[in-house]
């Protein structure tokens, strides 16, 4: 079932004391959001609700316009556009009362990096006089002369779309005018990259 999601902003890491243990968990926190518009199957080939993030209004002399910072879509069920209409707005009470989430981000890039970072190659041996010794050896077969499809190579490293699946829940917590969520284990992103809830 598509419930819908919450965005939110990646904090901090920390650790909590869950059953006589510590346990790592991923602060977050949301952002001002509101339902922007919806996606149909008969116009856009699936359903899906349209969320944007950090509404701002530019004025000129003769017009008003409504910018968002970023937009972010959830897929839907058909009995979703029923109970949230266009300008609604979310908050954390959403996700009151449910265990796990699915949480989407897009990992830390790391650059431009070598085949025993990226690849996680043995690299040549490091006596003897070799002088390369965090380089690779042979990349393929004498025939045919060129390199095949899905040999590693050295390039460039992650910026990746990370999904994990059911991250539990272990607090909620309204302080200070901010909405925080504590999850459990760590995070794709970096600090205060958005991140995409998906509820379960």
């Amino acid at each position: 079932m598509n419930k819908g999601g919450l965005v939110v902003k990646k904090q901090e890491m920390t650790r909590v004391w869950v059953e006589d243990k510590f346990v790592p968990v991923t602060i977050v926190k949301v952002v001002p959001q509101e339902i922007v518009r919806y996606k149909t199957a008969e116009k856009d080939g699936y359903a899906a609700v349209v969320v944007g993030v950090d509404k701002k209004e530019k004025e000129a002399k003769k017009w008003k316009k409504i910018v968002y910072k970023d937009t972010i879509e959830f897929k839907i069920d058909s009995d979703y556009e029923q109970n949230n209409q266009v300008g609604k707005v979310f908050d954390v009470d959403m996700v009151q009362g449910i265990e796990s989430v699915d949480v989407m981000g897009i990992s830390k890039g790391k650059g431009f990096q070598g085949m025993v970072k990226r690849c996680n190659i043995k690299g040549m041996p490091a006596t003897h006089g070799h002088k390369f010794t965090r380089t690779w050896g042979s990349k393929g077969n004498r025939k045919p002369r060129r390199t095949l499809k899905g040999h590693p190579h050295a390039g460039h490293m992650w910026v990746d779309r990370v999904t994990l699946k059911d991250i539990k829940i272990l607090d909620i917590v309204k302080a200070n005018g901010e909405q925080l969520i504590a999850l459990k284990w760590s995070l794709p992103g970096a600090y205060n990259g958005l991140l995409k809830i998906t509820l379960n």
